[in-house]
């Protein structure tokens, strides 16, 4: 099985999750929640390898690596 690598990221001032790939070229999505942004890259990543002409012997499977900083203010 292939493991294509998924960087998500949360943007603190914008309110949302964004996420790239370098395996799955074209990807660039968005969402409020990280449930979201992984059904809309699972959505979108069959087609973008299709289109991009990336050839992947199924099944493959998607690794989510997730990173948000939160501030904690001092009591």
């Amino acid at each position: 099985m292939t493991n294509l690598e998924v960087q998500a990221f949360w943007d603190d001032d914008a309110g949302v999750w964004y996420a790239t790939s370098d395996d799955v070229p074209g990807l660039c999505v968005q969402a409020d929640s990280f449930d979201e942004l992984i059904e809309i890259a699972n959505g979108l990543t069959p087609d973008l390898l299709e289109l991009n002409h990336v050839e992947i012997t199924a099944p493959y499977s998607l690794h989510f690596t997730a990173e948000r900083t939160a501030i904690v203010q001092a009591a």
